[in-house]
C-alpha cells in the first residue's frame, strides 16, 4: 500500500494531472465529510476543503511513505480544521447536514427517516457536549474509520491517549444516548454513530 501511495505522490510531483485527479477521487469526499464535522456552512466547508487540498499539494513533497497516505491526508485536514476551530470556536460537530441525514425522499420509510433524524439530533447534542479532544477521536475513529494508530498520527498523540480518550468519550456518549442504544453497550453506541454518519 505504501509503495502505491509513494508512486501516486511521485506522479503528482511530476505534474501528472491524472494522478492528482485520482488523489481527489480517493480522498475528496472523505476530507469534505471531515470538514463538515467542523464547519456548519456548506459554502464555507467547500472553501475549507479546497484549502485542505492546497495544503496537501504544497506539502506532498514531505510524504515519504512512513505512514499510509490516508493518514497523511487526514493529519493535514485535521490540522486545518483545528486551526479554524480555535479561531471560530464553533458550537460543535454538525451532523444534521443534508449529506448525512436522509430527508425521506429517496424511498426511505417515513417512520425510519423520522427516527434517523431524531437519532442524528441526539448524537449531534451528545458529541457537542464532548470536549474537543474527545470529539476529535470519536469523529476520526468511529465516523471516518481511522485506526488508533492513524488517529494518533493525525492528532499528534500517543496511541494510548487516543484509546483512553475514546474510552472516556464512550462513557459520556453512552450516558447521553442511553435511550437510543441497546443495553448501554459500546457496540450500540458505535452503531448509532455510524448510522448517522453514513
Amino acid at each position: 500500500m505504501a509503495r502505491d501511495d509513494i508512486r501516486l505522490v511521485e506522479r503528482i510531483r511530476q505534474g501528472d494531472r491524472r494522478a492528482f485527479e485520482e488523489f481527489l477521487d480517493a480522498y475528496g469526499n472523505g476530507v469534505h465529510r471531515l470538514v463538515r464535522r467542523y464547519v456548519d456552512n456548506a459554502t464555507d466547508a467547500e472553501d475549507v476543503t479546497q484549502e485542505v487540498f492546497v495544503d496537501l499539494f504544497r506539502c506532498l513533497g514531505s510524504f515519504r511513505g512512513a505512514s499510509a497516505l490516508s493518514t497523511f491526508v487526514y493529519r493535514v485536514a485535521v490540522n486545518r480544521c483545528l486551526k479554524l476551530a480555535r479561531r471560530a470556536d464553533p458550537a460543535g460537530v454538525p451532523l444534521d447536514d443534508p449529506d448525512l441525514v436522509d430527508d425521506g425522499e429517496g424511498g426511505e420509510d417515513p417512520a425510519r427517516s423520522a427516527a434517523r433524524t431524531e437519532l442524528s439530533d441526539q448524537v449531534h447534542d451528545a458529541i457537542e457536549a464532548l470536549s474537543p479532544g474527545h470529539r476529535d477521536v470519536v469523529v476520526l475513529h468511529e465516523m471516518h474509520g481511522l485506526t488508533y494508530r492513524q488517529c494518533a498520527s493525525a492528532l499528534n498523540l500517543p496511541v494510548g491517549t487516543v484509546k483512553s480518550r475514546l474510552s472516556n468519550a464512550f462513557v459520556r456518549l453512552r450516558a447521553s444516548l442511553r435511550d437510543y442504544v441497546m443495553e448501554d453497550r459500546p457496540a450500540g453506541c458505535s452503531a448509532a454513530l455510524k448510522e448517522v454518519s453514513r
